[in-house]
Formats: C-alpha cells, sequence, structure tokens
C-alpha cells in the first residue's frame, strides 16, 4: 500500500511537472505573439526617428556611415513590417513559412534595432550641444516606444541595455556637471523603464497562466462531463442488463421452483408407491414370522424382514435427504432422556455386534444431565447411522459410543458424542469427501461393503442443522473415530414414566369396533391380520364413500383411514365427518387414524388439519399399530 501511494504521488507530480512545463512553453509563444502583434506602432516610430536622425545629421556627419546605418535600419523596419502584414508569426500563416524561425528571427531583428540605435552615441554621436539633446531624447523616445516589448522581459531589457547604455557611458565620458547629471537622468531612466517592463511582464504572465488554468479547468469539466454522460449512458444499459439478469433469475428462479415441486410431488407419488407393496411385503412377513414355521423357514422370514428393513432405511434416507435439500425437514424442542437414548440404541445393535463377534458398549459422563431438551429422533438417527457404519466396516474388535459435556451454563450444554471403532479406517485422501451424498471410501462396483453412501451426508445435514459440527478421526488399518457437537438445552424436569416401563408394564385386553378404510387388498388383509393379532376384528370399506355410508349406520370406537383411494380420498371423508353440516351421521368426535404410505413432509399436518387425530406411516409394523390403537382405545 505504501508503495502504491508513493507512486501516485509521483505519478502526480511528474503531471503537474509536465503541465507546469507546457504553461511556461506555452505562456513564451503567447508573449512573442503578443510583442510582435504590439510592436508595429514602435517599429513605424523606429523609423521615422531613424529618418529624422539621418536628415538633421547628413551635412554634419560622413554620408556613408549615414547611408549604411539607415539602409540597415530601414532593412529591419521591412521585414518587421512584412511578418506584421502577412501574419507570418501565426502558425497559419498564408505564406506556410515555419513560424517559430520568422518569430526568432523576429526577436533578433528587434535586438539588431536596439543595437542600431546604440551605435549613434559611439559612431554617430554630434559635437553640436543642440544635436546632442535632440539624440538624447530620440534614444530615450525609443526607449519608452520600445515598452511594447514589455512581454518577453529578456527581450525589452536587451533592447533598452543596447539603446541607453552606450549613451549614458558616452555622456560619462564627455564629463561634466551637465553630461554626468544627463548620464545619471539616463541610467535613472533606464531603471525606471527596466522595472516598469518587469511588473508588466509579471501582470501578462499572470493573467496568461490564469488563463490557460481556466482553459484547462473549463475543458476538464467539458472531459469530466462527456466522461459523466457516457458514465450515466452505461449506468443505464447496466441497469437495463441488470433488469434483464434479474428478470432471468427470477424466471430460471420459477423454474427451479416449479422443477423442485414436481420433484418432491415425484417424490411423494413414488414413496407411497413403494410404500404400499412394501407394507403388503413387511406385514406378511411379521404375520409369517409369528406363526409357526420351521427353523430354515424361520430363518428365510428373518432375511426377508431383514431386506425388507434394509431397503425401507434406503427409502428414508432418500426421503430425508430430499426434505433436507428442500429445507423442509423439522426439528422438535422436548425432554429426552438421554442415557435411555443411548441405551436403546445399544440395545437394538447388539443382536448385530455379537453376531460379528463385535463389542458393542457407551460410556457416559458422570456430569452429563439425564434430562435434555432437543430432538431425541434426530438424535436417534445420527447415532443409528454412525453405529450402523462402523459395525459394518469392524469385522472385530470394539465400537464405543462416549458422551461427554463440553461448556455448560445454566440453561444449556454442548455435547460431544463419539462413535470409534477399531476397523479397517480411512485413508486419508478420502476423508474429505465421506459426508457428500453418494460418496464412499471405496467407490468401485466391487466394494466389499455395501451401502448408498446417504448415510454419512444426512448425518452432516442434521448436525449442521442442529447448529453442531461433525468431523472424523481415522488411519487407515487402525480404526476411525465419527465425533459432533451438537447444543442442547439442559431441562429441569423428570421423566416420570419411560417408554421402556410403558412396555414393560401389564397390558390390558383391547376391546372397541374399528373401521378399517383401505382399498388395497393386500393391505386389507395384513392390517385386519395384525389387528386380529391384538384382539381386534375390523370392519372394511374399500374407500372414503363407503366409508361415509358404514359410519351413517354403525358406532365404531376408531377409524383406521387410509388417505388415497378411489372415488373418495381419506381426507375428504374425514372433513365431511367432521362437519358440524352432516346431521345423518352419528359419530363426528371419533377418533381417526390416517394409515397411509404419504410420509413426505407437509404429509402428517395435513391429515391433521383434515379432522384426523393421529398418523401412523406405511409400511406398519405390529408394534406401531399396536402401542397406537391402544392409545385411542
Amino acid at each position: 500500500m505504501p508503495s502504491k501511494t508513493l507512486n501516485l504521488a509521483i505519478q502526480n507530480t511528474a503531471l503537474i511537472f509536465v503541465k507546469n512545463i507546457d504553461h511556461d512553453d506555452r505562456i513564451e509563444q503567447t508573449q512573442i505573439s503578443r510583442l510582435i502583434e504590439a510592436s508595429s506602432f514602435s517599429n513605424l516610430a523606429g523609423i521615422s526617428m531613424a529618418i529624422i536622425w539621418t536628415g538633421l545629421l547628413w551635412n554634419s556627419l560622413p554620408r556613408l556611415v549615414l547611408s549604411v546605418w539607415l539602409g540597415m535600419m530601414t532593412a529591419l523596419f521591412l521585414y518587421r513590417a512584412v511578418v506584421h502584414y502577412y501574419h507570418l508569426y501565426e502558425a497559419d500563416n498564408r505564406l506556410k513559412i515555419n513560424s517559430d524561425i520568422v518569430r526568432r528571427w523576429y526577436l533578433i531583428a528587434v535586438l539588431l534595432t536596439g543595437a542600431g540605435w546604440g551605435i549613434t552615441p559611439v559612431l554617430m554621436f554630434p559635437y553640436n550641444e543642440i544635436n546632442q539633446i535632440v539624440l538624447a531624447f530620440l534614444l530615450v523616445g525609443v526607449s519608452a516606444s520600445g515598452v511594447t516589448y514589455a512581454s518577453v522581459a529578456w527581450v525589452y531589457y536587451a533592447y533598452v541595455g543596447l539603446v541607453l547604455v552606450p549613451l549614458m557611458m558616452r555622456l560619462f565620458y564627455i564629463g561634466g556637471d551637465v553630461y554626468y547629471a544627463l548620464s545619471a537622468m539616463t541610467g535613472f531612466f533606464l531603471g525606471v523603464m527596466i522595472m516598469a517592463a518587469y511588473r508588466m511582464h509579471q501582470l501578462t504572465n499572470t493573467e496568461l497562466k490564469l488563463s490557460y488554468r481556466n482553459e484547462e479547468l473549463i475543458n476538464d469539466l467539458t472531459i469530466a462531463g462527456k466522461n459523466l454522460e457516457e458514465l450515466n449512458s452505461n449506468l443505464k444499459a447496466e441497469i437495463k442488463h441488470g433488469k434483464q439478469i434479474e428478470l432471468e433469475l427470477q424466471q430460471a428462479k420459477n423454474k427451479a421452483e416449479k422443477m423442485s415441486q414436481a420433484k418432491g410431488e415425484f417424490l411423494a407419488n413414488m414413496s407411497h408407491e413403494i410404500r404400499t407393496p412394501m407394507n403388503g411385503v413387511m406385514g406378511t412377513l411379521q404375520l409369517l414370522e409369528d406363526s409357526e414355521l420351521n427353523q430354515s423357514q424361520h430363518e428365510y422370514v428373518k432375511i426377508a424382514n431383514k431386506s425388507a428393513e434394509a431397503l425401507l432405511s434406503i427409502l428414508n434416507d432418500i426421503l430425508d435427504l430430499s426434505k433436507i435439500e428442500a429445507g423442509k425437514l423439522s426439528f422438535e424442542i422436548i425432554p429426552f432422556n438421554l442415557p435411555e437414548l443411548i441405551q436403546e440404541l445399544v440395545t437394538l445393535q447388539s443382536l448385530k455386534a455379537e453376531q460379528q463377534g463385535v463389542f458393542l458398549d457407551y460410556h457416559i459422563d458422570n456430569h452429563v444431565p439425564q434430562i435434555l431438551r432437543g430432538d431425541p429422533t434426530r438424535l436417534r438417527q445420527i447415532l443409528v447411522n454412525l453405529v450402523s457404519n462402523a459395525l459394518k466396516f469392524t469385522e472385530q474388535g470394539t465400537v464405543i459410543i462416549n458422551v461427554r459435556g463440553l461448556t455448560k451454563s445454566e440453561t444449556c450444554m454442548d455435547l460431544r458424542i463419539e462413535v470409534k471403532d477399531t476397523g479397517i479406517g480411512i485413508p486419508h485422501a478420502v476423508q474429505s469427501k465421506l459426508f457428500k451424498a453418494f460418496t464412499q471410501a471405496d467407490g468401485s462396483t466391487t466394494r466389499k461393503y455395501g451401502g448408498t453412501g446417504l448415510g454419512l451426508a444426512i448425518v452432516s445435514q442434521l448436525v449442521d442443522l442442529m447448529h453442531g459440527e461433525l468431523g472424523v478421526d481415522s488411519k487407515e488399518g487402525e480404526g476411525s473415530c465419527f465425533w459432533f457437537v451438537i447444543p442442547f438445552e439442559i431441562s429441569h424436569l423428570t421423566v416420570k414414566k419411560t417408554e421402556k416401563m410403558i412396555k414393560d408394564s401389564p397390558l390390558e385386553a383391547l376391546k372397541g369396533k374399528l373401521l378399517l378404510v383401505e382399498d388395497n387388498p393386500v393391505n386389507q388383509m395384513v392390517a385386519s391380520k395384525m389387528l386380529e393379532k391384538i384382539g381386534l376384528i375390523p370392519t372394511l370399506a374399500s374407500n372414503g364413500k363407503e366409508a361415509l355410508k358404514k359410519l351413517a349406520t354403525q358406532s365404531f370406537d376408531l377409524v383406521l383411514m387410509d388417505c388415497q383411494m378411489p372415488e373418495m380420498d381419506g381426507f375428504e371423508a374425514t372433513r365431511q365427518l367432521r362437519s358440524k353440516n352432516v346431521q345423518s351421521l352419528k359419530q363426528t368426535a371419533m377418533p381417526i387414524i390416517a394409515m397411509t404410505a404419504n410420509v413426505m413432509e407437509g404429509d402428517k399436518q395435513r391429515c391433521l388439519d383434515a379432522g384426523m387425530d393421529d398418523y401412523l406411516g406405511k409400511p406398519v409394523k405390529m408394534d406401531e399399530l399396536e402401542s397406537l390403537v391402544r392409545r385411542w382405545l
């Protein structure tokens, strides 16, 4: 920065210096032009006095000297007159003669004229005192008339010096009081004329400098005005271009929104279409698993069930990623029991760990509060992905979950959770790409370990949305440590009864009349069989219209309502059931539970807005169905 400032200062100084040189040169040329323009009178007066002087001394001095002198003065007069008449000192003169040369010789002519008058006291000084006085007056007059040369100071100084200094010296040389006085008066007059010429020269110089500066200022203002007009024009063009870009961006935004909407609709439809048969597959497998099977059949059902759950997990991952990208993923802030959440996770994953011969355990620091406020579902989702990954890449050894608090205040704590394994580790070169969607450390088609590469991408997005930080420390062949830090609120409440305690408590037998509204025959069969296993025999309806007819004539304790059905969907059927204008229906306040394959963001709220009381997504699991029905019955 200092060097730039110094360079700028040097450039500005150089520019000012160049401008001053240009000004001085221009002023000098102007002063010479003014000298030539204004000296026509002094030129004429000079030749006139030369003729008078020659006539006065024609009989007193040698005529040859007088003739030569007068001839020289006449020649100088004629050159100067021609320069005046034809304006040869101007650059665009009629005779196309170089004006610089003409000006130079004009100044020489002025000096030669002064030298010609200076010769007179030396070579042509009269013996008659009257003539001497006349000569003195003539020389003083010549000097006075030459004041027009003052525009170029050095020319006038030389001219008046050439004219009067010889006279002053001649008078002093003669001697005597009178001549000494005349010599002194001549010297005084010489000084006065030089001072007057100096003042005139300074004034004209100042006037010219101001004039040229004003001229430059006007030129600069004119140029600035043109530049401003050009900038204004460019600005208008830029504004027009900006508006065009804004319009194009708006069009692109509208197009992107339409594409995003189309993508969301496509995902919603695909999710529904996939979950509907998946519900039949998984429900049938659950029913089959509870039936009498031999060991091989039981193993086959177990494998099929795991495959279906893996497929459902992939589908859920894709939907979660789509929700995150669309910014439609919601988070809860509710109290939850952290040790219980970790323990349940370890319990669920322990069977897989035991089958692989991997020791799975957890450790929670004592100073970490038991009850926190946040989203336990999303925290569980993060941990399930990380623990599943650790087990997948650890053939033997341990997988440990470490939980500790970093910073703590009265209301908040930064929780650091680590999932450490002794697995294959991750090369340093690919660690930065792990959290990108569809990316794995080994991307080849023959990779040993399966997976879509979505798990860590979802974890990264969830941690970011929860205002946390995610990282990995790993060495190839030495295992990995995935860690994340998320802030949670500290709750001073206590959980009176956990879900596990509820499950462990003795269950009462279910009673009630239930209406199952479902258009898919397979899903009808699966749901009916599941309900029969928990002690309920449902009444079936294939669409909303049929459900309304049955509700108009029969009383039910609970309705399980599919959403997408022919003739009348579940939303419309629920709205009509809840409508106060429907007087023929007997039960408008009956619990209605949505049992649907619509699991996109906003589907649950749409069900609740239509008047439904709860929501159960497909594929339906028997324990979830039993828990939900038991809650409402």
